[in-house]
């Protein structure tokens, strides 16, 4: 583990390709992209539309806030529009010390962020009942900086030797209706 201090801010960039990073062209430029502190996150695509894709950087204090310029100018001639940058100030930011090999991220601008009693998750022990856990190699849960409303989810697991994944219980198909943008790393 790093010495540097706790993650402070995580910076997610949604962008619309003109075509289907089908090549692999755009997971390229993102990963040849200098990285911070933190492991590398991969591109990110939607379930909903391949042409999606999104980004996340972490930031700890010091690191600077600016965009990366000649990434942004190399993905240029392939982004159809560019969403304006959202800051999420970090609430859960835990790694394993193996980097995970397949992402997940969940975005949505719905839902309350109080922190309030009333609203606490209990840590309950897995029911021997319950379902099977996955080995989980990342989690960042960020909350929108300036609103009450929203929440960012990435969750970093290993794929399974013959490269086969699960659904985790993610409501991937409902997703759209839920007022959530599911993103998911490329298969490697």
């Amino acid at each position: 583990m790093s010495s540097v201090g706790p993650i402070q801010v995580l910076v997610l960039q949604e962008f619309r390709l003109l075509a289907a990073d089908a090549d692999g062209a755009v997971s390229r430029i993102v990963a040849a992209s200098p990285g911070g502190v933190e492991p590398h996150v991969p591109l990110m695509t939607s379930i909903d539309d391949r042409r999606d894709v999104a980004t996340l950087r972490v930031l700890h204090a010091g690191e600077p806030a600016e965009p990366n310029a000649a990434q942004r100018a190399a993905l240029d001639p392939l982004v159809s529009s560019w969403a304006s940058p959202k800051h999420y100030a970090a609430r859960m930011s835990e790694r394993s010390q193996s980097p995970a090999s397949h992402f997940r991220l969940a975005v949505t601008e719905s839902g309350i962020n109080l922190e309030d009693e009333a609203f606490a998750v209990s840590q309950q022990a897995p029911s021997a009942d319950g379902p099977t856990s996955t080995p989980v190699g990342l989690v960042w849960i960020g909350a929108p900086v300036g609103t009450y409303a929203g929440l960012l989810v990435l969750v970093g697991s290993y794929d399974d030797p013959d490269g086969a994944r699960q659904a985790d219980g993610w409501p991937l198909p409902l997703s759209r209706e839920l007022g959530v943008r599911i993103y998911e790393s490329a298969k490697g």
